[in-house]
Formats: structure tokens, sequence, C-alpha cells
């Protein structure tokens, strides 16, 4: 169920088991049509090769005014391998998407399965998959070790991003104990995918050091 919550010049949504926040105008209205997508329907690829026989669950949420989608879904393999991964895509058509994370260390706060853990985060890294530059870091979180990752795009052809804007973000974490090399690491970030209309000029929010 999504959280829906008001501030003063603030309007905070959280999709499905996220709770994701930013920065809008107060003209803005917190209602809108939120609904289930088939598997089939979702916008989002991850094609690690411990989801493939996952389960998956996807949510979107379109405002009235049809300037800002959400889209998030999330994969669940069965029996003991424990495998879990989460994708939010967050567009917006003019202003900054609702969720627009510039770090992926952020990606903890927007999903439920890391609530009350406290996690230890990796040097930034960046590398390169279909989608273009993605920054993502290791983490360990509880039991496990993660990775989260970020992309960002800009519709305009500017040197620094600017509205609209296009935020993907998400992770992927091993079974509770398993370890995650760098270059393991890397390939899941390189799985990761749109079925169709992939935004144009990529942009990253920041540089790693």
């Amino acid at each position: 169920m999504r959280w829906i919550f008001t501030q003063i010049n603030r309007v905070c949504v959280g999709v499905c088991l996220t709770t994701a926040a930013c920065q809008m105008g107060t003209d803005v209205g917190p209602s809108s049509p939120i609904g289930w997508v088939g598997k089939k329907e979702s916008r989002m690829i991850f094609r690690a090769p411990a989801l493939v026989q996952s389960s998956q669950k996807v949510q979107r949420f379109t405002d009235y005014s049809g300037r800002f989608v959400e889209e998030s879904s999330e994969w669940e393999t069965n029996g003991t391998e424990n495998t879990i991964a989460g994708i939010l895509v967050s567009e917006s058509s003019a202003g900054p998407p609702i969720t627009d994370t510039q770090d992926p260390q952020e990606v903890t706060q927007l999903w439920a399965v890391f609530r009350n853990l406290t996690p230890t985060f990796g040097l930034l890294k960046r590398s390169k998959n279909v989608l273009g530059p993605v920054l993502w870091r290791r983490a360990s979180i509880g039991t496990r070790a993660c990775v989260l990752f970020l992309q960002r795009w800009s519709t305009t052809r500017k040197p620094i991003p600017s509205a609209p804007v296009t935020n993907l973000s998400g992770y992927y974490c091993r079974p509770p104990g398993a370890v995650f090399p760098p270059e393991i690491a890397e390939n899941v970030i390189k799985s990761i995918g749109f079925r169709h209309n992939a935004p144009v000029s990529p942009h990253l929010p920041t540089t790693p050091k």
C-alpha cells in the first residue's frame, strides 16, 4: 500500500514497499491512482541469473496531472537461495521526479526491507550498462551483502542535468552470509535494463572520488 503524506512545500510518496520523497510545488496533490502491474507489463528488466526463476511484484503510480510516474518492482527467489532485488523508476515531465536520489546509499531509505537496519557502505564506483553510466556501492546490510545502484537522466542535452528527469535506483542482495566480490556486483549492474522506451541523454548527479 502506498504511503502518502504531505509536509510544508513537500509531497512524499512511497511506492508499495518504498518510502520515496521529493521536493515539489504546493500545487501537486497527493491523491493519485496506484495499481498492480503484470510482470510482462513492467518496463524494468533484471537479468541477473539468480532472478530468472524468482517471483516479481510490480506496482505503478501516476499522478492525476500526468506529470509524475513511478514504477517499483521487487524480485525474490524461491527456495534456499533467498536473493532479493528491487528497482524504482521515477519520471517527471516537468520539474524533479517524486524520487530523486543523488547517491546509491540513499536507496536503503526507500525500501521497507531495509527498515530498522544500519547499512555499512563501500566506495562509490562508476560503471556502464546498456542504459549508460551507472553509480553503485556495495553495502553490508544486516546479514546480507548488497549492491546499491543509481542512474539518472535529463531529457535536455545540457552539461548539467536539468528537469525533466528520470531517476532509476535499486538494490540487489545476495543470500544471508554470502560474500559479494566487486566483479560480481558489477555484473549485476550490467544486467539492468528497460523493456522499451529507455531514457535518452544519460547523466549522473555526481562523480565517484
